[in-house]
């Protein structure tokens, strides 16, 4: 109904001015009109003036070019190396425009304008060619459809009307607001795809105070007159974010309403919208510090930039944010080439030393309590959510990366620390419980203790090596019908990498007891996360990306299905210390983990919400911690939490000391996987 009250009433404003189809516009350029022929001047249509922020030898396209006369005004500012491309789905406005191409281009001394036949909601297809193909082959049955269909998208894929990122600048007037509602999206997703990176959507349109109710929708003379269609003001900006535009800014906004219908106010506003890159970001030591006038700002990205702040910044937000916002920062470059690096993918500000950029090399050798210090942040406990019990480094394997050195001759908790464990979660009922070792397989009490804490727990999570569980058949049964999560540690998908860390036999050995669980429905009904750690000193791959290298393996060669994959960086303690420094590689490890440490983390840790209860009772900020010896200030016990309550840790200083680099390198990690 629309689009058919937009054709007829377009289709006589091409042949004779309607004045209501339009907002007064003053041009800052009229000399530009001159030599635009008088018939296409009385039938233009529209609410603002893009063409003053076009520039010489840009491709521009016109969506919904109507008369033309936008198109012969930009062709003048383009010149003869640029090129402008109207569009229209109104064949009496086309060809009027069409009409004049000659003319004009023999008054220019050049033929730069191209008029197209199209939606402006999908700038693939090719209406001309379209009817020619219906001229010929006629829809008469089913099957001619069928094959009308496929011509149409296969016209759409080989022979797209404007090809992606092939446009410099996008521009509109007054048109935006005549697509149906629910070919918006695909609009705003058309202008993103035609423009180059970097590329500019100016778009004049009208846009209302208030949303526009339902009875004026459905009134066709509304829509065709440009306002039954616009979208409220903060939409209109939110919908060129949506579609992908790195940033949004409003150029024009009229005061004064053009019309006010009930009570909203409809008015003309001019926006630009800037197609930034997308991609890895890579650090390469550059900063930029943000002018004000405000005291923050936030991008699209997440990124935050405070007023007078040295803040680092990705190769490519450093690109986007000279392209768009150049008068709004100072940019700093590296005074030598620093060697690249993966930048941390995550929000917030991340601040840059004045060394780094002026020394030319990557600042390390800072204490990790001092870094904090320097960014004026205190990690503090929050409300304990999660209680980790550390059974002890009783294992069955002695793998090279343990930061307990567990091994078989280790030692277990307790059974009456155990009690005293059951008891606080039943007095504190709705918290999760993380089970960790060695191998909490080991433990002869471990069966009786989770089903006595069962219906207290929100969620149980039991962390195992695997081959630990090769020969305990009734134990994964049980723990299948508990509904009990297993975390299992797989250090590789490759073979000879796992076993270099595992030892002789575990790849096999894990593999059998994944399919075993797999029968008790673990991975489909119940969650079996797998957890990675590197097997060389180096920083962990990203979950998404190791996912994948799983999946291939495990679900396409094996039929092993799992839930999600978590990855922790190695902590250089316990044995894993010991192995990199007989290497000579610990030095190296520490200053990779430094190198990439990022603030950004530093709110998502998880010792924020977690305590660690170790074997002897004792209560620690997180597993590392344990593993050096580095209790709760205090000294708090489980007998003390039965005493004081949880609500004795909120508030508490973290104890942190350089280890915590490993949880805060690059987009960090932790027992329950990445932080962003």
């Amino acid at each position: 109904m629309q689009e058919i009250a937009i054709l007829e009433r377009y289709k006589r404003a091409a042949k004779k001015l309607e004045k209501a189809l339009c907002c007064p516009v003053s041009y800052q350029r009229p000399e530009l009109l001159k030599i635009i022929p008088q018939e296409i001047l009385e039938v233009d249509y529209g609410c603002g003036d893009p063409t003053v922020y076009v520039r010489e030898g840009e491709v521009v396209v016109d969506l919904g070019s109507g008369s033309g006369k936008h198109v012969y005004m930009i062709a003048q500012i383009v010149g003869p190396k640029g090129k402008v491309i109207g569009v229209d789905f109104n064949k009496e406005m086309l060809s009027l425009a069409r009409k004049y191409q000659d003319e004009i281009a023999k008054k220019l001394g050049y033929k730069n304008t191209e008029f197209y036949y199209a939606k402006i909601q999908n700038l693939k297809l090719d209406l001309e060619k379209v009817e020619a193909y219906l001229q010929t082959n006629p829809i008469k049955t089913a099957e001619d459809l069928i094959a009308f269909e496929n011509y149409v998208k296969e016209l759409e894929e080989k022979e797209p009307l404007i090809p992606d990122e092939s446009v410099d600048t996008v521009v509109s007037n007054c048109v935006l607001n005549l697509v149906k509602p629910e070919d918006k999206d695909r609009l705003f997703s058309e202008i993103y795809r035609v423009l180059k990176i970097g590329g500019r959507a100016v778009i004049s349109d009208i846009v209302s105070d208030e949303d526009v109710p339902p009875h004026l929708q459905e009134d066709p003379e509304l829509w065709s007159g440009c306002i039954a269609g616009a979208l409220r003001e903060d939409k209109f900006i939110q919908a060129f974010l949506k579609a992908g535009f790195s940033s949004v800014r409003v150029l024009k906004w009229e005061e004064k309403p053009w019309q006010v219908i009930e009570g909203i106010e409809f008015r003309s506003i001019t926006i630009e919208a800037i197609k930034g890159e997308k991609g890895p970001c890579i650090d390469a030591g550059q900063a930029v510090i943000y002018l004000g006038p405000f005291y923050k700002v936030e991008d699209t990205e997440g990124h935050v930039f405070e007023i007078g702040k040295r803040v680092a910044v990705c190769e490519r937000t450093f690109r986007n944010l000279k392209r768009a916002f150049s008068e709004h920062f100072i940019f700093i470059e590296p005074a030598k080439p620093l060697p690249k690096r993966p930048f941390p993918n995550c929000t917030g500000m991340v601040l840059r030393s004045p060394k780094e950029t002026k020394e030319g090399k990557w600042e390390t050798g800072i204490p990790f309590e001092e870094r904090l210090k320097s960014l004026g942040v205190e990690l503090k406990k929050r409300k304990i959510s999660i209680v980790q019990v550390n059974i002890g480094n009783l294992c069955n394997m002695s793998c090279r990366h343990c930061h307990h050195s567990a091994s078989p001759n280790g030692k277990l908790m307790p059974n009456e620390i155990l009690h005293k464990i059951s008891e606080l979660l039943k007095k504190n009922p709705g918290l999760s419980l993380d089970l960790t070792g060695g191998a909490p397989e080991l433990h002869p009490y471990i069966l009786p203790f989770l089903k006595e804490v069962k219906e207290f727990c929100r969620e149980i999570w039991f962390r195992s090596n695997l081959t630990a569980l090769a020969d305990k058949p009734d134990l994964m049964e049980e723990l299948a019908k508990l509904g009990v999560n297993i975390i299992a540690s797989f250090p590789s998908i490759n073979k000879k990498e796992a076993e270099g860390i595992r030892g002789h036999g575990f790849y096999a050995k894990a593999l059998e007891v994944l399919k075993s669980l797999k029968e008790l429905g673990y991975g489909r009904d119940i969650p079996l996360i797998l957890m990675v750690n590197p097997t060389k000193p180096e920083l962990v791959k990203s979950s998404s990306e190791l996912k994948s290298e799983f999946e291939a393996i495990l679900k396409e060669k094996h039929g092993i299905s799992f839930s999600d994959l978590f990855v922790l960086n190695n902590a250089p303690i316990g044995r894993y210390r010991k192995l990199l420094s007989k290497k000579g590689l610990l030095l190296d490890y520490e200053k990779l983990l430094e190198a990439n440490f990022n603030p950004s983390t530093l709110d998502k840790l998880m010792c924020l919400d977690l305590i660690t209860i170790g074997p002897n009772g004792i209560v620690y900020d997180c597993d590392f911690n344990l593993a050096l010896n580095l209790p709760v200030d205090g000294k708090l016990s489980v007998d003390s939490l039965l005493t004081y309550g949880l609500e004795v840790l909120e508030d508490k200083n973290i104890k942190v000391g350089n280890h915590c680099y490993v949880c805060t390198a690059q987009f960090g990690t932790s027992c329950f996987g990445c932080l962003c």
